[in-house]
């Protein structure tokens, strides 16, 4: 689907937006795309057990660290993406930014700053509820509220989404 013209709108970032973009995005890198090291800490936690049965304690405790790490590294990477997103939007007066969706790409504006990134440069799009999340890397995305979004750029958008 081509975008017809030039849409402007306004967005306002509230926490249940930012906190449901940044819990998509822990899950979707940390759990599904990491399912090979979840299984590995089962069968850590398995070792553990059987290492208890033997009497081998050292081992055991050894096991379960190891075990624990995907779920560290999950907390260690919410911890961060939910600092950094929402620093950034309670550093903004209102919370309020003007977005700009056109053919070539997407602008935000706010009293932070503006930026604008081309349609090439997006490497991924995730439909949410109540957001669509535009990446620009594996790790870093802008957040647009669908609430004020006009139907042709939420259409826009969807049509080269992945639904997450």
């Amino acid at each position: 689907m081509e975008l017809q013209g030039s849409h402007h709108f306004p967005v306002r970032f509230d926490d249940e937006v930012v906190s449901d973009a940044v819990r998509a995005f822990v899950i979707q890198r940390t759990v599904r795309e990491q399912r090979m090291k979840w299984g590995a800490a089962v069968l850590m936690v398995a070792a553990c057990l059987a290492l208890i049965i033997q009497g081998n304690l050292t081992l055991a405790v050894l096991a379960i660290v190891v075990a624990c790490f995907p779920a560290l590294f999950s907390a260690i990477v919410w911890r961060a993406h939910s600092a950094n997103a929402f620093s950034r939007y309670r550093r903004m007066a209102d919370r309020r930014a003007d977005v700009t969706v056109d053919a070539e790409g997407f602008g935000i504006a706010s009293d932070l700053g503006s930026g604008n990134l081309t349609w090439q440069n997006v490497t991924e799009i995730w439909e949410r509820p109540l957001s669509f999340m535009l990446f620009s890397g594996s790790n870093a995305f802008n957040i647009l509220p669908r609430q004020t979004m006009p139907a042709e750029v939420q259409a826009f958008l969807s049509s080269r989404s992945v639904r997450r």
